[in-house]
């Protein structure tokens, strides 16, 4: 059904009744400025793109790449490229891979001078939106990561393009980077990581890389959205940084944004922290039972050693193979020695009363009755107690560490 439309004496466009229920608020349209506004745009654009290539960069290469910077007076500044970050979100951080994954969303701007106009003689037009195919546009490239995806539309990209030959658009991209982890307090950590872009094919002497951050995701509400659940963005910080070579041809700029995020420990405290704490308290009691045999006592020792071997291998595959040992292994290794010693000691116990209780019935005296006593219940009581007490001081340590994390 063809729907027609009939326009007011004033010039305006007048929307069917049926149309006016489906979601147009507004009754009247003014189709005459809307015409004039599409006429001189379609001028505007003729004008502009009529001797333009889109092929061709507007970076000015009239210049000696191994001379200074700034070297040649008469010559333009360096062309600008600006990366402008305008939201972050952590996706993942994967420890044993020392990788960090984002999604950033960034606008990049630039300029291009064979793109300007005089907006007088367009009825005051400023800007005008194109595809982005029409235009020149530099190439940005992520530096030393390890993947990067741009969720953009391939076809249906899009530029906007100002009276100054200022041009920006927007990007969209997933970038998984290599980030040097330090695990020396694990779970405790906090990390340093980094985004860089850089233009590769440019020469520095020709491009100057600027990096910006929008102030609005610095919001505390915002920013509490950009981590996730394991970890949380502390800080984030940009920079550019000059990435220098012996031979100062391969030198580039690098725009840098440094995220800082901190792991939330609690997972780890209570699935292995305190689960270990306790399974040790428990088994020094069991090791040191009174009435129980031998055998039994080791089993329970042994048992225990073997739980916390077994949570050794689950942190190991958690972090990377570093030199340092985390906190938290330190804190597992510090039961497991306890647990040795207890054994050791429920062993040598059993050995010293073999060799000295017949020594000690050959001559009664008050002394030898004493030590005799004490080789019985009291010296294991006191063995188990100053075990327990090593066992409570390294999880209070533990704990401690939390605390002093700030969490």
């Amino acid at each position: 059904m063809i729907q027609s439309f009939t326009v007011s004496s004033s010039g305006f466009l007048e929307l069917p009744e049926e149309m006016k229920g489906l979601g147009f608020n507004r009754a009247l349209i003014s189709v005459p400025k809307y015409k004039d506004f599409l006429d001189v745009q379609t001028n505007l654009t003729d004008q502009v793109f009529k001797d333009y290539n889109p092929t061709v960069s507007p970076v000015y290469t009239w210049i000696d790449v191994e001379q200074p910077i700034g070297y040649d007076q008469e010559a333009p500044k360096r062309w600008n490229y600006t990366v402008f970050l305008y939201y972050l979100k952590l996706v993942e951080v994967k420890e044993p891979e020392e990788k960090v994954s984002v999604v950033l969303e960034l606008m990049e701007y630039w300029f291009d001078a064979r793109l300007s106009w005089n907006p007088s003689h367009f009825h005051n037009t400023t800007t005008f939106y194109t595809r982005q195919d029409n235009v020149w546009s530099p190439t940005l490239t992520a530096f030393g990561v390890n993947d990067i995806m741009d969720f953009r539309d391939q076809d249906n990209r899009m530029v906007c393009v100002d009276n100054t030959g200022f041009l920006w658009n927007y990007i969209s991209v997933r970038v998984s980077a290599n980030c040097q982890m330090d695990v020396s307090r694990f779970p405790f950590d906090t990390q340093i990581c980094q985004i860089q872009f850089c233009l590769p094919i440019f020469y520095r002497v020709q491009v100057e890389v600027l990096s910006e951050i929008y102030e609005g995701i610095m919001d505390e509400k915002i920013f509490k959205t950009m981590g996730n659940s394991e970890w949380k963005l502390i800080n984030l910080t940009n920079r550019v940084e000059v990435l220098k070579y012996n031979d100062n041809m391969g030198n580039m700029d690098l725009a840098i944004f440094e995220i800082t995020i901190r792991r939330n420990p609690l997972y780890y405290i209570y699935m292995i922290v305190f689960p270990s704490f306790v399974i040790n308290f428990v088994s020094i009691v069991g090791v040191f039972l009174n009435g129980a045999d031998k055998m039994s006592r080791l089993n329970v020792g042994l048992t225990n050693i073997m739980t916390m071997t077994f949570i050794l291998g689950v942190m190991a595959d958690k972090i990377p193979r570093t030199g340092n040992i985390p906190l938290l292994g330190i804190y597992i290794i510090i039961n497991l020695v306890i647990m040795l010693i207890a054994i050791a000691i429920v062993t040598a116990i059993t050995e010293l009363r073999r060799w000295a209780t017949p020594r000690l019935k050959l001559k009664r005296t008050a002394l030898r009755t004493q030590i005799e006593t004490f080789l019985g219940p009291p010296l294991e009581y006191t063995c188990a107690i100053i075990l327990e007490l090593m066992t409570c001081a390294n999880f209070m340590v533990m704990i401690g560490f939390w605390f002093d994390d700030g969490s």
